[in-house]
């Protein structure tokens, strides 16, 4: 009897007290210039959210989604391949691979994009998604000038004439997170289909690990009324949107070589996320 309850003392304290293998730190409070909006202003984060995020981690509940990327099928089934080639960006199909280690967005010399020397790569979920908890495990590519995203695109919203993008995480070598939410006037076929004006607002948060040396978590708590994001678990932004953004969304991945410090050598240095996992929120059907 002893002997069994010393055992789920050493299972109990490895669960609750050692912290995640790579749970990673702030190097100092989350920052950005953009001000708030009228759709989105910050607040700041609390324990209850920090009880809401465990509790999606858990384990005790089921995705309505979830995907490790090791099926080609699977992706072709579930994700659209991205085809972009504007201004800085050039991502193509063929930068899409996906292996018994997960997806990886790759970087590779481009051959059909004229004004760009570096392709990369994108996918977009076939479905879209009206709240929930949305977190990826993600590992950036080790190079300066990369955007390695998670986001999420919402449809347009009628009453609004507006649609919005959900920065889950736009990661920068090596130790970068911007985290934000932006509006853009509802499109059709890329035409804008009102006056409103492009913006948005959000944070920037400096950690202290290699972003590139190890994966990390990246999630949302997506509700009507506001939006909590964290890291690893830990909640480190949270912004009241007073149901401004209720559309559906879709999920997507993607890398694009757009800011200044492009390596000579980029090709090779890609952006790997093993899984992503969709929640309802909790009471819902």
């Amino acid at each position: 009897m002893l002997r069994h309850w010393i055992g789920f003392f050493l299972i109990f304290a490895t669960t609750i007290l050692v912290p995640p293998a790579h749970a990673i730190k702030l190097a100092k409070p989350v920052s950005w210039g953009s001000p708030d909006q009228s759709y989105g202003k910050r607040r700041s984060v609390t324990n209850a959210d920090r009880e809401e995020i465990r509790r999606y981690r858990s384990g005790t509940l089921a995705p309505v989604f979830q995907t490790d990327f090791t099926d080609p099928k699977e992706l072709e089934s579930d994700w659209r391949l991205m085809t972009d080639h504007s201004g800085k960006i050039c991502r193509t199909p063929d930068n899409v691979q996906v292996s018994k280690s997960g997806l990886t967005l790759k970087t590779m010399i481009a051959t059909n994009c004229p004004r760009n020397h570096w392709s990369t790569g994108s996918i977009q979920s076939k479905s879209s998604y009206q709240f929930g908890f949305f977190e990826a495990k993600m590992k950036i590519a080790d190079i300066k000038g990369m955007n390695n995203a998670f986001w999420m695109n919402t449809a347009n919203q009628p009453a609004t004439r507006d649609y919005f993008e959900i920065d889950v995480c736009e990661c920068q070598y090596p130790s970068y997170d911007h985290i934000g939410l932006q509006q853009y006037p509802a499109k059709k076929d890329n035409v804008a289909l009102s006056d409103v004006k492009h913006s948005g607002m959000g944070w920037g948060a400096s950690v202290t690990d290699d972003l590139s040396a190890a994966f990390h978590d990246y999630g949302v708590l997506w509700k009507e009324n506001e939006m909590i994001f964290a890291i690893d678990g830990e909640p480190i932004a949270a912004v009241v949107t007073n149901g401004a953004v209720i559309a559906p969304a879709d999920v997507m991945f993607s890398s694009a070589l757009i800011y200044d410090g492009v390596p000579d050598n980029a090709e090779g240095h890609d952006m790997h996320v093993k899984s992503v996992r969709i929640y309802k929120l909790v009471g819902e059907h």
